[in-house]
């Protein structure tokens, strides 16, 4: 097979972060898809409380809401016993529990807490221990949601998120001259990033850019950031395929 010729300009930008982007990334480089690939946030593991791994051993069911999540946890308890139901919300999330403790993952067909909540599991939860495995800060819908079917809902934080040191006006600056069109965010918190590292003056540029972002309350973000909904293609969920379909996508239209 000969190689296509390679355009003139990078189309795609991709942000997700370091250690969550290898397999996205080769897919790409398999497609023959040119990108520039600048994570802007980076995890570090959570000091873990006995409390917490109290917590995870005497829970019913216990949720992972990230690969982070997982990795986090497994850094600092490689031998934890975990007795109650696993759940994940995403399926990339539910393979890294599965290759850790061998056990059983429940993960819902729609990758997103909302998806997560519809779960016959969690339907009849009143009296239940649940944990939440997850970051600093996140949603609370799945708290709010298991808390209003009467079960008991606590937060272990393995993980913190924590943004890189970046300039800002010397990143849009490349960007442009690489002729980016499309930016790939696989969070709020990578919008919000990208908004707060580009200074004022040069956000007109990142608004006129097409967007692939992964939920619906991602594109509710950034049409509140002045994105315009012609600019946003919104991914079925945050896993490579479904990112890779709304790159091919949009490749398809720049040609």
């Amino acid at each position: 097979m000969t190689e296509p010729d390679a355009p003139l300009t990078i189309p795609f930008l991709i942000t997700r972060p370091a250690g969550k982007a290898d397999n996205l990334l080769a897919s790409l480089d398999d497609a023959y898809v040119q990108y520039l690939y600048q994570p802007l946030i980076t995890t570090a593991a959570v000091t873990l409380k006995t409390q917490d791994l109290q917590h995870l051993q005497q829970a019913d069911m216990v949720i992972f809401v990230s690969v982070s999540a997982v990795s986090c946890l497994q850094q600092q308890c490689e031998n934890l016993q975990i007795s109650g139901q696993l759940l994940a919300v995403g399926q990339t999330t539910a393979s890294a529990l599965q290759r850790w403790l061998r056990c059983d993952v429940i993960v819902p067909e729609d990758q997103r807490s909302e998806g997560l909540l519809q779960l016959p599991q969690l339907q009849n939860v009143a009296g239940k221990q649940v944990v939440v495995v997850r970051g600093n800060a996140g949603r609370e819908l799945i708290k709010q949601g298991l808390t209003a079917r009467g079960a008991s809902v606590r937060y272990v934080q393995s993980y913190k998120r924590v943004p890189l040191p970046l300039d800002g006006t010397l990143l849009c600056q490349q960007w442009q001259l690489a002729g980016i069109r499309c930016i790939v965010a696989t969070s709020n918190e990578i919008l919000q990033q990208l908004f707060s590292l580009v200074p004022p003056e040069h956000q007109h540029w990142l608004k006129q850019c097409d967007w692939i972002v992964v939920s619906p309350r991602m594109q509710d973000s950034a049409l509140a950031l002045g994105i315009t909904a012609d600019n946003i293609t919104v991914a079925d969920n945050a896993n490579d395929s479904a990112l890779l379909a709304a790159i091919g996508q949009r490749k398809r239209e720049y040609q």
